[in-house]
């Protein structure tokens, strides 16, 4: 009768885990888990080389089921789906700079498609299917300062805004992401 219980205790903590896990985990951003090597070179820029973007997901798009009342005349219009999604990648690449170059730093992005569409990304299927994307920088951030190199460690990510409304095709859809950082 006590190894039962025991078992029973076992598997309702993991249980519990697993449900603290699911809350906790969405709320991390993706770009936290991303492996990237730390620059080792003064002005190098350390990039991952692929980023996985999770998938959209149902709740995204779907607006929330409620249970309402209509009226007669809005039974035959469309449902309301939310056409835009935002990605945000906040820490996609890291580089040392010499500590006066922090505040002189902006990053550019141009994304580019299997199919050579600037500023989109076009289904692994069928590349002739593109999803138009647009890009918005986010701040550069200092992370660390080394005093003896005087030199500063410093993380820059993009937003991703893309539209589905035109979108015709379901499926993964992938592009290359150039990063370029310059000074002022």
């Amino acid at each position: 009768m006590l190894p039962n219980k025991i078992v029973s205790y076992q598997s309702y903590l993991v249980t519990c885990l697993g449900v603290v896990l699911g809350i906790v985990w969405p709320a991390s951003s993706p770009a936290q888990f991303i492996s990237r090597p730390e620059p080792t070179e003064i002005n190098r820029l350390a990039t991952p080389q692929t980023i996985k973007i999770p998938p959209i997901q149902q709740s995204e798009i779907a607006p929330a089921i409620s249970s309402e009342s209509v009226a007669q005349g809005d039974l035959l219009s469309p449902p309301r789906f939310n056409t835009f999604i935002t990605r945000e990648l906040p820490g996609i690449w890291q580089m040392r700079v010499p500590i006066e170059q922090v505040g002189l730093l902006y990053a550019t992005y141009e994304l580019q498609a299997q199919n050579g569409a600037n500023n989109a990304v076009s289904n692994q299927l069928r590349s002739d299917s593109a999803l138009t994307v647009v890009l918005e920088p986010l701040s550069i951030v200092e992370i660390s300062r080394d005093p003896n190199t005087k030199t500063a460690l410093v993380q820059g990510g993009v937003r991703l805004k893309m539209n589905l409304s035109n979108n015709q095709l379901a499926g993964t859809y992938s592009g290359e992401l150039i990063v370029r950082v310059d000074q002022r």
